[in-house]
């Protein structure tokens, strides 16, 4: 029973870390003024939901402070309270706690101090003073109630207590739910359900709902045990088209199944009553004992002691023929269907795909060497494989891949937190966080981003005093955004702060050793300084900086996932870093090349064009003794791959040049354009381009070790092991050996 429960509680987890984010982003839209109705429905059932769970479990602080949130945000929902500046704060606060509360629950992360739960528990309590005093309550006992008491209607106001409509939709479902005393020990009530079921029907929808509270089974006044529930509900609600479904009602009640007991019947599968029925359809001419209310923003109150809570029903629906017993709900809508599968499980599906490409592949290449592939017939059933083996790869990468949403949104406390240590204003906007991308990025990119993110409050953003003495809002702003380019994912974090102090990111790396004194930098290459290890340009170690990590681990993450970060400073304007990332660590689409004898893998993206060069004619060498290439009126640094990888010569003889790569009789190399994200360029000298393939990704630094200039490795379909090139490293190391002012005069001499 326990491995069940455990199960259960896990479910429960993976709930709230779906409901923390709506949570958050539903303040947002509140915070930006383009929040709904619904909007503020959604937070508040996130709230309510997670409270509803942790009950379920004995999260005693969990229940306890979720509760006092809801009663907050229910005066938001009933609009006795405007969420101005400082109401949202504190709103997003208590996120803060209530998140803290969730990881202390899950052993995920450090116990939530007490005093710190107590200060945000005043300052809801506060918002929820703004909704009116409560009426004064008196323990039980104080006062004798005399035994001829008779109750008396009161007036709720939002209520209407008019007759049901004369002419009801044709399908309605009635729900009965009677709470057990648990639940209101856990701090939820039949309230909550009734808003709940009322907030299934669209706008203008709840007038058709009616509410019957059932009060057979109530004790008199002087009888009534205070800590037993008596009062149970029985609702109307409309079906179909402009109504709801059984599996919506079933929704409403997911989180107190245990704790209320549940009906749910069609108007068409309703019995004929009988006299002996508790639940009778009374005739229209006997006196009425029910009360029948809109649900608005209270409970129904019965109007006398004798109320039976029975449904009335019109004429037509007594007339109807008896049909199959009531049906529960529980059925899930198939449009909407879905499950929960273990990340474990999706993992091994695409190694499985994985090993499916690579046997794909084989198998052609076994064909070909058996020269099988002239048969037309045959040729026709392996493209169908490829075919097949692509959609599937595809659809697995579907399955794995998930809005950046979920780690984007998790920034806003990141930035809120940064701000309170540095004293400053800052607002964090988000743009394209439906952009998709495979899990497994999406697990990496939280420390990353959040090192990034700090840094921005503390070295990019000014202080309030600053901004406004040079004409900027006292507020600075930080975009974070992502979009999809070229097969890999961009994301850009832009500051308007004051840029990057070049000369003082100079002086700071030469005062720690990372560059020789009187060095000459271009400002790009000074930026790059950011990013070694042990730099910082704080004067003091505070919780936000100045410890000299951070930048370099943010930089060994992004290459860790077979991505690069770029920066670019205007001063006095902002920051951009641009982070480049693969769309899945899983697959690409490669161009095979031949370099001394050995097949590598070029990834697509990166290629620009294939073009050959005339040793001659087209290639120059520039003072520092390196070689750039001359393709369509400019330069572009030349690298000789079989060195740069330090590839054995005797594969090709000893005879040919150190520097050379397989040229023909009249100096013709074949060289491979590529190109990074920052649109740097370089020239590979290759042997020969043998095929474009989609090829398997392994991890090379896993199963070998870590290798310059190659990224990871792959399978081909002979069975050799090739190496995937890491274009990027390569680009980046030709361009820092070589000098761009030669490469800009040769460009001229050439023109």
């Amino acid at each position: 029973m326990g491995d069940v429960m455990d199960d259960i509680l896990k479910i429960f987890f993976e709930e709230c870390d779906e409901l923390l984010p709506e949570l958050e982003r539903g303040l947002g839209e509140i915070s930006e003024d383009e929040s709904s109705q619904e909007t503020i429905n959604a937070i508040f059932r996130a709230v309510h939901s997670i409270k509803g769970g942790a009950a379920s479990f004995g999260l005693d602080r969990l229940v306890r402070f979720a509760h006092v949130y809801e009663s907050a945000l229910d005066g938001l929902r009933s609009g006795q309270v405007e969420p101005d500046p400082a109401i949202i704060k504190t709103f997003y606060l208590a996120m803060d706690v209530l998140s803290d509360l969730v990881a202390e629950a899950k052993h995920t992360g450090d116990a939530v101090e007490d005093s710190r739960i107590e200060e945000n528990v005043q300052k809801l309590e506060a918002i929820i003073g703004r909704e009116g005093d409560a009426p004064a309550t008196a323990e039980v006992g104080e006062t004798p109630v005399p035994e001829d008491f008779t109750p008396v209607a009161v007036d709720f106001g939002g209520f209407d207590f008019d007759e049901p409509a004369a002419e009801p939709p044709a399908s309605m479902l009635t729900v009965k739910f009677r709470p057990h005393s648990e639940l209101y020990v856990r701090g939820d009530d039949a309230r909550n359900l009734l808003l709940g079921l009322k907030e299934l029907l669209p706008e203008g929808g709840a007038e058709a709902m009616q509410v019957v509270c059932e009060t057979q089974t109530l004790p008199s006044l002087v009888e009534l045990p205070v800590d037993e529930a008596h009062l149970g509900w029985t609702v109307r609600l409309p079906e179909g088209p402009g109504g709801t479904t059984e599996d919506d009602v079933q929704a409403v009640f997911d989180w107190v199944g245990d704790v209320c007991d549940l009906e749910i019947v069609r108007d068409d599968a309703v019995e004929p009553a009988t006299a002996d029925e508790n639940h009778a359809v009374e005739d229209e001419a006997a006196p009425q004992e029910a009360v029948s209310a809109d649900v608005s923003d209270s409970l129904p109150v019965p109007q006398d002691e004798a109320s039976s809570g029975v449904v009335e029903a019109d004429a037509q629906a007594a007339s109807r023929p008896a049909a199959a017993p009531p049906a529960k709900a529980g059925r899930k809508r198939e449009q909407n269907a879905s499950i929960r599968v273990d990340i474990g499980r999706i993992g091994m599906l695409m190694d499985m795909v994985g090993e499916m490409v690579i046997g794909q592949a084989s198998l052609e290449s076994a064909l070909t060497r058996e020269g099988a592939l002239h048969d037309q017939e045959l040729v026709k059933r392996l493209a169908v494989i490829k075919t097949l083996t692509r959609d599937i790869q595809e659809a697995v990468m579907a399955i794995r891949a998930q809005p950046v949403r979920h780690v984007f949104q998790r920034m806003q406390r990141v930035v809120r937190e940064a701000s309170a240590l540095a004293g400053k204003d800052v607002a964090l906007v988000l743009e394209g966080e439906e952009t998709e991308v495979d899990r497994t990025l999406i697990e990496n990119l939280t420390d990353p981003l959040t090192h990034m993110l700090r840094n921005a409050v503390d070295h990019g953003i000014e202080s309030p005093e600053v901004r406004q003495a040079a004409g900027k809002p006292a507020q600075g702003t930080i975009l974070l955004s992502a979009r999809h380019r070229s097969g890999r994912i961009l994301i850009e974090i832009r500051d308007d702060g004051g840029g990057i102090n070049s000369k003082r990111v100079l002086q700071t790396a030469i005062k720690r050793g990372i560059v020789p004194p009187g060095v000459s930098l271009g400002e790009n290459e000074i930026n790059e300084l950011i990013f070694a290890p042990g730099f910082s340009t704080a004067e003091t170690v505070s919780d936000l900086s100045g410890r000299g990590v951070g930048m370099d681990v943010v930089k060994q993450a992004i290459q860790n996932l077979g991505g690069r970060v770029t920066i670019k400073s205007r001063p006095g304007r902002g920051t951009l870093f641009t982070l480049s990332l693969p769309l899945t660590l899983a697959v690409l689409d490669g161009m095979l090349i031949e370099c001394r004898g050995s097949t590598m893998v070029v990834p697509v993206s990166s290629v620009v064009e294939l073009v050959t060069v005339k040793m001659g004619e087209d290639v120059y060498t520039i003072p520092d003794g390196s070689h750039v290439v001359s393709v369509r009126g400019r330069c572009i640094p030349l690298i000789y791959l079989g060195d740069e990888l330090t590839l054995p010569k005797d594969m090709i003889g000893e005879e040919e040049p150190h520097h050379m790569g397989r040229a023909g009789e009249d100096g013709q190399m074949i060289v491979l354009v590529v190109e990074n994200e920052a649109g740097a360029r370089a020239a590979l000298v290759v042997d020969g381009v043998r095929d474009q393939a989609q090829v398997v990704i392994k991890s090379i630094e896993k199963n070998y070790r870590q290798i310059k200039g190659v990224s990871a490795a792959t399978i081909l379909g002979d069975g050799s092991v090739s190496l995937i090139l890491d274009v990027s490293t390569l680009i980046v190391s030709a361009t820092k050996r070589i000098d761009t002012r030669a490469l800009e005069a040769i460009a001229e001499r050439a023109a």
